[in-house]
């Protein structure tokens, strides 16, 4: 297992990820960075854990916005859920869900 250091609103967090997986997780930290600095900027000053909230919900609404687009793709073009585009959909749901747990579990140590 490797650990990479990620900064999510000026704090660091340092998180375990499987071997060849740092860039991955340094992607996608910088992405919720980028999120949380763009809702920090709309709203003001807020608690770190309504910002983080916040920016978890809005990227689980784009993420959920890319989920129907897929459904309404595949409905038009008579594929399943089980082809392709759903199993990579599916693949990066799970890939979220363990970084947040990953994420909640180093703020949870320091």
């Amino acid at each position: 297992m490797a650990q990479v250091t990620v900064s999510i609103n000026n704090q660091s967090y340092t998180i375990t990820c499987d071997d060849g997986q740092e860039d991955r997780l340094l992607e996608l930290a910088s992405y919720f960075d980028t999120q949380v600095q763009r809702i920090a900027t709309n709203v003001g000053a807020i608690a770190d854990s309504r910002l983080m909230l916040l920016a978890g919900l809005t990227i689980c609404d784009e993420l959920r916005e890319a989920q129907m687009r897929i459904e309404e793709l595949e409905t038009a073009s008579g594929m399943t859920s089980e082809d392709g585009a759903a199993r990579v959909l599916n693949a990066a749901t799970q890939k979220v869900r363990e970084v947040t747990q990953r994420l909640e579990e180093s703020s949870s140590n320091t």
